[in-house]
Order: structure tokens, then C-alpha cells, then sequence
């Protein structure tokens, strides 16, 4: 076999979503802030996402994290976040999965009065705060950057009806779906047809409605559909859709967290108030919104948002010279 490429990850799930988080392999990525890092991977490391993340090593539902040097001195290392149809500036399920990772193989540790982990994101600071029984972290209740309500009570287009949406942004841009006020069923056997839905929901949100935030130009467009369901008077079922089809295994994180500011918007939330938020394999995520705030003037919440991770595997993966997949592929 001549190899040309070795990488070394650590594998890890976060109430079912997956994390390949890159621990060597990689060269020195150049760049000011993480931001740059990201821009300068996607230039000219893309095909390494797509080797690891892809099939036959990944599949399309997979996440990725990348290690690096943190710019802000305030944080213990910066990362960003890839999937198997491009980047993400921010993921709460894999920031979990990262601080789970880095805290059991000891690469970082809280001790003494130190409370708090910070990583440093292409989105901002993040803060985790691990959980720990017996030495191990229990649960990490990360804390994102504000999250805020763009539009409240918008509609959209669908097949064979008109769609009742809200749209928030929690790190990136969600369509949030009331699957009862638009006579939706969330039941696993509905699923493909949500994909289906969701990837509409999304491409006629990015049609009709131009995401905007007022301190980050850049932030759209609107990324994820969030297909949600009441289930007690704090509690919530998920469906989470990507624009390539894909769907979050995990309650998502940051999905969380927007439901969350939008309920406090609301009126149905109040500060401190936790919501329990079920996926679609039925692993849970709890959200509360920590404070209110503003965005470049816009009323805005701090979610929180805590899970717990495992470790699935230490592994080492090749690109041979010879491979006539080096990119891998998805179906």
C-alpha cells in the first residue's frame, strides 16, 4: 500500500450525533482568527473533509470538527465545524463532543476554581461547563453567543399548503416549524417525507427572505429546518433537516437553543426556565435562556444548552495513492 496521508481522530456521539473530531494530520493552518482558518481550509484542504466525512469512511449525515491554536487568549483552543456538505462556524452537539473528548484523553482539564472551558469559534467565544461525576463529565452545558427572533409569524410556500414559520438565529439560521399549528405528524415513518419538506422549507425560505444579522453580514442563509412539537408544557419533540437532505440524530444543539429564545420571546419562557427537547431517536438536549440581551439593537436571549457525549473510537485513517475514491462519495 503506498499511503500518502495518515490522520489520526477521536470519534464521538453527542446524544447521537456524530463528531470525527481531527487530532493529527493536518499542517499548520495560516490565519489571524479561526474565521480565516476555516476560509483558508475550505481554499485548499477541502478534499480532507471530504475524504473523512464522506463514504465510505463517513456517511452524509457526519460532522467533523478541526483543532487549532486559539487566537483569543481568553479561550483554550479554537474550533471549527465541518459536515459532509460543507462547514459550519458553529455546532453545539460537536463542541460537546470536543470538550467530552479533550477532557477524558486529559489534552484539557478543569481544576481547582476553574469551572469553565472556552473555546474560540469562527462565531465567537463559547463557554462549557462540565458536569462531572466520579471524574467523569456527566453532562457539558455549553453557552452560546445570543440568539435572536429575525421574524416572527412569516409564511412560506409548500407543497399543497401554506407553512406557518418562524425564523430565528441561533449560530446560524433556523426555519422553525410548528408541527401542530400547521397539521403536521413528526412520527419516525414520516421522515423521508420531512426531508423532503425540509429542503423545500429551506430553498423558499432563501428565495422569499434574506437572512440578516446585524453585526455578522455573512451569517446566512438560512441553514437548518427545525420541525418541532409541543409535548408537555416544557417539553419538545425535533425533526432537524439540512439543505442537503441530512438530519441531525441529536436534538440539535443550536436548534435547542432557538427554540428556547423563541419561546421567550413569546412569552412562555422565563429566565432560567429549562425546556427538554427530545430528538428523533428520543436522546434529549435541555435549553434555557440564561439572560436577556440585544443584538446590534435586536432584543436577544443566551441560550444554554446541555447533553452529554461518549467517545466511540480512536482511529487512523489512510489515503492511498491508489484509492480512486480519494474524496469519497455520497449517495
Amino acid at each position: 500500500m503506498d499511503t500518502r496521508r495518515v490522520f489520526t481522530t477521536i470519534d464521538t456521539h453527542t446524544a447521537g450525533g456524530p463528531t470525527r473530531i481531527i487530532t493529527s494530520g493536518l499542517p499548520v493552518l495560516p490565519g489571524a482568527t479561526v474565521r480565516e482558518r476555516l476560509e483558508w481550509f475550505k481554499g485548499h484542504l477541502d478534499p480532507i473533509r471530504k475524504l473523512l466525512l464522506n463514504e465510505p469512511r463517513g456517511h452524509r449525515d457526519m460532522y467533523g470538527a478541526v483543532l487549532t491554536p486559539a487566537t483569543d487568549p481568553a479561550a483554550d483552543l479554537g474550533v471549527f465545524f465541518a459536515t459532509a456538505g460543507g462547514y459550519l462556524p458553529t455546532c453545539v452537539h460537536s463542541s460537546i463532543g470536543v470538550a467530552v473528548a479533550l477532557l477524558e484523553t486529559g489534552a484539557l482539564s478543569v481544576t481547582g476554581s476553574r469551572r469553565e472551558l472556552c473555546f474560540e469559534t469562527p462565531s465567537g467565544l463559547v463557554a462549557l461547563e462540565p458536569r462531572r461525576e466520579a471524574g467523569h463529565p456527566t453532562a457539558i452545558a455549553l453557552k452560546t453567543q445570543p440568539a435572536f427572533v429575525q421574524q416572527a409569524d412569516a409564511s412560506l410556500d409548500a407543497p399543497s399548503r401554506r407553512l406557518a414559520v418562524d425564523l430565528v438565529f441561533a449560530g446560524v439560521f433556523f426555519v422553525l416549524i410548528d408541527a401542530t399549528r400547521n397539521g403536521l405528524d413528526l412520527g419516525k415513518e414520516r421522515l423521508p417525507e420531512l426531508i423532503v419538506l425540509g429542503q423545500h422549507v429551506l430553498a423558499e425560505a432563501n428565495r422569499g427572505f434574506t437572512p440578516s444579522h446585524p453585526e455578522q453580514p455573512n451569517a446566512g442563509p438560512f441553514a437548518l429546518a427545525l420541525f418541532y412539537q409541543r409535548t408537555g408544557d416544557r417539553a419538545v419533540r425535533d425533526v432537524v433537516i439540512g439543505r442537503t437532505g441530512a438530519v441531525d440524530r441529536s436534538p440539535c444543539g443550536a436548534g435547542s437553543g432557538a427554540l428556547a429564545v423563541l419561546l421567550r420571546a413569546r412569552g412562555e419562557l422565563g429566565i432560567g426556565d429549562e425546556i427538554t427537547i427530545e430528538g428523533v431517536i428520543g436522546t434529549r438536549f435541555v435549553a434555557r435562556v440564561l439572560e436577556d440581551t440585544t443584538v446590534g439593537g435586536l432584543a436577544a436571549g443566551r441560550p444554554e444548552i446541555s447533553g452529554t457525549a461518549c467517545i466511540t473510537g480512536f482511529h487512523q485513517f489512510v489515503l492511498d495513492v491508489n484509492d480512486p475514491l480519494q474524496e469519497g462519495f455520497l449517495l
